[in-house]
């Protein structure tokens, strides 16, 4: 057998160990409303995409600063409060706190359709982004704890395959909701007429708190779990910070690539997925609603497909003997997205830009399987909430931090040409896809020795250092 096979199952052995007694329909139960709860983060995130135009026109702000709101402001306060709310989860009820996490940023969604001005739209992403920083550490924590080790990554890919799908979902809703409000703007009381992009936000946003009621009825393992021999910490204790950094720096390399690797392929990923429609909409003289209900049906019916075959082709590999699976995975994933997006703002034809749109949908989604289930086996069970806290951070920063951002600096200061936005684009794809595929490769050789020591990694003994108060015995003369 491999070398590679011996510490996958040296992990097996060892994850299978920290996952308590939950019945298959209470935990799929869990999966289920996680699913549902990542669609509407994903609507409530990406509808953002379709309303550039509309907002812009009301509002009147620059390309630079709609890629500040969309992605830099979102992803700063996303990073900035993951670690803290990890370390909640990490010690306390996910469920209740996941529930929290998805009332905020529905309720915050619902707020940006009150906004009258930039700021006010920038306070209520901002809410957004600190609501949504709950979910993903919670999801990949509480699932890692629900399922035994050999069935993680078919509860994972499923619901990493709700991502996309909540992408297209949103796209397609948004422009539905759009078109009908622009037909008929609606009135609220007291704040009379909105526009209708005001409108989409609250209809996206308000359905979101159903779905917090029922994460409250999802089963919390850690109310029967902590005996004996268990690596898993009881809820109340959960592992420092300086554990969780000594176990990073012990592992550096593989944690440096897989995290920043991720982080710079969904630069690429932002990137594109931002300004798409208004580079359908400045090419070939789209309408937004047009471009949504287009984008939304490949996002929600290509997506999950990625998502889905990304995770078998990893596990395929994993099977063969290869430990790296996954960061294979992520190189395939760059080099496909680059390819994919060059492709869509070269061709003049825009049936065949939407084939490539296709293409792109595709490769897009392939680390929102894989990538959790990389932090899942590279990550010992108590810290796995604050790794995946600052995986999905280095991911938002760099990804939705910079990619909108990027595409619209260089379109209004380098490029200095609404109409060259497709080649912002192309830049931002090629550039950063190569480093993320780079950065991949570098870490194939040390994701084995992690797994390792992932599955070896039992937490310290408390030693008691309490002063011993008692007298001394008599010593018989």
């Amino acid at each position: 057998m491999k070398a590679e096979s011996i510490e996958a199952d040296r992990f097996e052995s060892g994850a299978a160990r920290d996952v308590p007694e939950i019945g298959a329909g209470r935990s799929w139960y869990a999966v289920g409303v996680l699913l549902v709860a990542y669609i509407f983060s994903i609507m409530d995130r990406q509808i953002l995409t379709l309303l550039v135009g509309p907002i812009q026109a009301t509002l009147h702000v620059s390309d630079t600063l709609m890629g500040v709101l969309h992605g830099f402001t979102f992803a700063a306060f996303y990073a900035l409060m993951g670690l803290p709310i990890a370390r909640i989860i990490d010690r306390g009820d996910r469920r209740l706190i996941i529930a929290i996490g998805i009332a905020l940023w529905s309720l915050a969604t619902a707020a940006g359709g009150l906004a009258t001005e930039y700021w006010h739209l920038l306070l209520a992403r901002i809410g957004v982004a600190v609501g949504e920083a709950v979910l993903l550490p919670g999801a990949v924590s509480l699932i890692a704890d629900l399922f035994a080790a050999n069935r993680r990554g078919r509860a994972m890919s499923l619901f990493g395959a709700s991502g996309s799908f909540g992408s297209g979902a949103g796209l397609i809703a948004g422009g539905l909701i759009l078109g009908i409000f622009t037909v008929s703007p609606p009135v609220l009381p007291g704040f009379g007429a909105l526009h209708p992009w005001q409108a989409t936000f609250m209809a996206l946003g308000l359905p979101g708190l159903v779905v917090a009621f029922c994460m409250l009825f999802v089963a919390e393992p850690r109310n029967e779990q902590g005996g004996p021999g268990s690596a898993v910490l009881p809820s109340h204790k959960g592992v420092p910070v300086a554990t969780v950094r000594r176990y990073m720096a012990e592992n550096r390399r593989t944690m440096v690539c897989l995290m920043f690797g991720a982080g710079f392929l969904y630069t690429c990923i932002y990137g594109w997925s931002a300004w798409a429609p208004t580079y359908f909409v400045r090419e070939f003289g789209w309408k937004y609603a047009e471009i949504g209900k287009a984008l939304g049906l490949l996002l929600a019916l290509i997506g999950p497909f990625g998502a889905i075959f990304s995770g078998w082709l990893g596990d395929f590999w994993k099977r063969r003997g290869v430990a790296h699976g996954y960061l294979r995975v992520a190189v395939v994933a760059g080099a496909g997205l680059a390819f994919a997006t060059i492709g869509m703002v070269s061709v003049h034809d825009s049936r065949i830009a939407l084939g490539f749109v296709a293409l792109a949908s595709f490769f897009s989604f392939f680390l929102f399987g894989v990538g959790p289930s990389a932090i899942q086996e590279v990550t010992p069970a108590p810290m796995r909430g604050q790794c995946a806290a600052l995986y999905t951070g280095v991911l938002n920063l760099l990804g939705a931090g910079c990619g909108p951002v990027a595409v619209g600096v260089l379109t209004d200061y380098v490029l200095r040409n609404p109409a060259a936005i497709g080649h912002s684009i192309a830049i931002v794809c090629f550039v950063f896809g190569a480093i993320a595929c780079v950065l991949f490769r570098y870490g194939y050789k040390s994701y084995r020795e992690t797994l390792g020591n992932a599955a070896g990694w039992r937490p310290s003994p408390v030693v008691d250092t309490a002063p011993d108060t008692r007298k001394p015995a008599a010593v018989a003369h």
